[in-house]
């Protein structure tokens, strides 16, 4: 119980460590969720996670793994970008260790500058890529810990940025009906800034005077932090074989979570997954998201976005964005010779429409 109650004391200093700075964060495609279990029940997954996504939710969650897995998925995100993540996990006796993979694709723009407005000079490109590598091992039958060490790498055009950075987390299971403790710390880490050619410039260094020769200047670029975040969640079981209810055929999983990022208010998300036989699961989820609201906004706005929102007389409310998901584990099907699990999720990003996820899960 002392190296629970240290753990959790170590990760929630961390977190508070840095959890100073609003709309400062660089690499920000790191808060995009992966996984469409987690996505389907909105991301209140840090205490259930028990599979290779666990590298991106809560490495703890790797050390539950009893073969090896491999998660990957890809989506369409916004604006035409694309986003990748792969995840692989192998239990040994020592422990489970992790490598995974997440790669964001803007695809190519059109260059554009002062002289040339209409981009007549081509095109560029901008992606960003994290790779991992994380270790997971149970202390006792109840208690989990895990840690990932990963390379952080932004580009655009001919300029890029790195930061090394650090997750790590906790589960505990706890002798009230099975019920799971998570808390974790993710993207603890260097700051970020961007270098490269792009910041030559060719500068007249005394316009007064004709006939100078122009000199190469650099541009100044300022250190960025990376988006931190901390996360502390519930999961429990109440319908189930061993739930309040007992039910052998259905199985009902309540997840809670509070999300702290480093640059945005603190949030809450409720997830729900419901599975039938073993196999078939139905999930859904809702994040609450308390923000300010502009005086000029209407109230008549057809946006789900602020229809939703619990707004009170001060400006100030709830926003609730919803999501849902399906899918289906193959491990109990006998006429399936692969242990694979396809997930499918949709979630709610409010003005920015909705973003469809498809994930594949195998184990050998």
């Amino acid at each position: 119980m002392k190296k629970i109650l240290f753990t959790s004391i170590l990760l929630v200093g961390m977190a508070s460590a840095q959890f100073d700075n609003v709309g400062t964060s660089a690499a920000n495609f790191l808060k995009i969720g992966v996984g469409s279990r987690a996505t389907g029940m909105g991301g209140a997954y840090s205490a259930q996670v028990a599979d290779a996504s666990a590298l991106y939710w809560n490495p703890s969650g790797i050390a539950h793994i009893t073969s090896p897995q491999v998660v990957f998925s890809s989506f369409n995100w916004i604006a035409d970008m694309k986003h990748s993540f792969l995840a692989v996990a192998i239990p040994t006796k020592s422990g489970t260790f992790g490598l995974s993979l997440i790669y964001f694709d803007m695809g190519d723009m059109t260059k554009t500058t002062e002289l040339s407005p209409y981009g007549d000079e081509g095109t560029f490109s901008a992606s960003d890529i994290a790779i991992g590598v994380g270790y997971g091992t149970k202390i006792s039958d109840r208690f989990a810990v895990g840690v990932q060490v990963k390379l952080i790498r932004e580009t655009i055009s001919f300029s890029s940025a790195s930061a090394f950075a650090v997750d790590a987390g906790t589960q505990y299971v706890t002798r009230f009906y099975g019920l799971r403790i998570g808390m974790a710390v993710t993207n603890f880490g260097s700051k970020m800034r961007l270098y490269g050619t792009d910041n030559k410039v060719d500068v007249d260094a005394y316009e007064d005077f004709g006939a100078n020769p122009d000199v190469i200047a650099h541009l100044n670029t300022d250190d960025w932090s990376i988006p931190m975040a901390f996360r502390f969640g519930l999961s429990m079981t109440p319908i189930g074989k061993n739930g309040f209810i007992k039910q052998d055929l259905a199985e009902v999983t309540v997840n809670w979570e509070y999300f702290d990022p480093r640059d945005y208010n603190p949030y809450y998300i409720l997830g729900v997954e419901v599975k039938v036989l073993d196999a078939f699961y139905i999930r859904s989820g809702m994040q609450f998201k308390f923000m300010q609201f502009s005086d000029d906004l209407s109230d008549e706005t057809d946006n789900s976005n602020f229809q939703d929102a619990l707004k009170s007389d001060d400006g100030f409310g709830y926003v609730q964005n919803m999501s849902f998901g399906i899918g289906i584990d193959t491990e109990k099907i006998s006429f399936v010779p692969v242990k694979m699990r396809i997930d499918y999720s949709s979630s709610d990003l409010g003005l920015l429409g909705l973003v469809e996820r498809l994930t594949l899960s195998i184990s050998f």
